[in-house]
């Protein structure tokens, strides 16, 4: 098969596709102030809520999501409203302290890592994110080239920040006339959240349970040796889709910092789940029986804040981290 050039365009054929691209996540934390003012304040993401859960919509929602019967939270959504396919992050507000997932911002410690966002140009964004008083991760933005598959190289400015709970968002651009790695607010240049990445010790069981269970593809598997320790990322996409990648982080065992040992998902903080939209529910639990994985939460309905109304279920990937799944229902 000859493959596309640019490794962000899609291998197979999107149509009848069982998976669509990554649509929502899930990130739990106490300092919902931080968080929005790094999202909606520094990327303009609009917030919504917190909303008013009635007891049945609770009851759904903590068998859904893992929420102990004795913890109270609230919820709200943070979405790019301009950019229908962005991201939508339901974040979940717990009445009292969880633990938190990662122990450090530290790239190579193991854990669910970051959202990205992608723009057409950094700079402004960079320069508003400084303001508001966040930690960019290097001291300038990082600036370094990729290769096309003809060996082509293309430029790549990019910059991540500390916000809370030991997570990290990431503003990307690519040049070279390419476009970005997900779709862009027109008027402001920025788009996202559009990609999600997780720091794993498994990558090959990562891999099999989203290309089996979830009929994803493999676009790229490369070593990265511009950052220093060198590591693995592997990008994974829905058929046919360009933006709602996964990104799989690996290290060399010398080189990582181990898991906190927190399970990677509800009710503890940061970075906690990532929500799919499926043709049939029924069929990918199907598949998560027949490939072992583990089942959080049977199909049930309830009016999802980020989506309407859904039949929704949760599985475990290989790592612990919680993935939902949602069919979209007529009222």
């Amino acid at each position: 098969m000859l493959l596309p050039n640019d490794p962000m365009d899609p291998i197979a054929d999107g149509s009848g596709a069982l998976t669509g691209p990554l649509a929502g996540a899930i990130v739990v934390t106490r300092d919902l102030a931080t968080l929005q003012r790094a999202y909606a304040d520094g990327l303009g993401l609009t917030v919504r809520g917190p909303f008013v859960s009635d007891a049945r919509a609770v009851e759904m929602q903590r068998a859904l999501w893992g929420l102990p019967a004795d913890l109270g939270y609230q919820l709200c959504v943070m979405e790019r409203v301009r950019v229908p396919d962005a991201i939508k992050v339901l974040v979940i507000i717990p009445d009292r302290d969880t633990p938190r997932i990662r122990n450090t911002y530290a790239r190579e410690e193991t854990g669910p890592y970051a959202l990205g966002f992608p723009m057409k140009a950094i700079e402004q964004v960079d320069e508003r994110m400084i303001e508001l008083g966040f930690r960019r991760t290097l001291p300038a933005i990082n600036r370094y080239e990729l290769q096309l598959r003809d060996g082509r190289p293309y430029p790549i400015n990019e910059a991540s920040y500390e916000v809370v709970d030991n997570t990290r968002l990431v503003a990307l651009s690519r040049g070279g006339g390419l476009p970005q790695n997900g779709s862009v607010d027109p008027d402001s240049g920025v788009g996202g959240p559009a990609y999600s990445s997780l720091i794993v010790e498994n990558v090959p069981e990562m891999e099999h349970f989203f290309t089996q269970v979830l009929d994803y593809e493999r676009r790229t598997s490369r070593e990265w040796s511009n950052f220093s320790p060198r590591f693995r990322y592997v990008t994974l996409h829905a058929l046919g889709a360009r933006t709602g990648n996964l990104g799989l982080v690996e290290y060399a065992p010398a080189d990582r910092q181990p898991t906190s040992g927190v399970p990677p998902r509800p009710p503890n903080r940061g970075l906690a789940g990532w929500s799919f939209p499926v043709r049939s529910v029924d069929v990918v639990m199907k598949r998560a029986r027949l490939h072992g994985a583990q089942i959080h939460a049977e199909p049930l309905r309830h009016e999802d804040p980020r989506f309407g109304r859904v039949i929704a279920a949760t599985v475990m990937a290989p790592n612990g981290f919680l993935v939902e799944i949602f069919e979209r229902v007529d009222a």
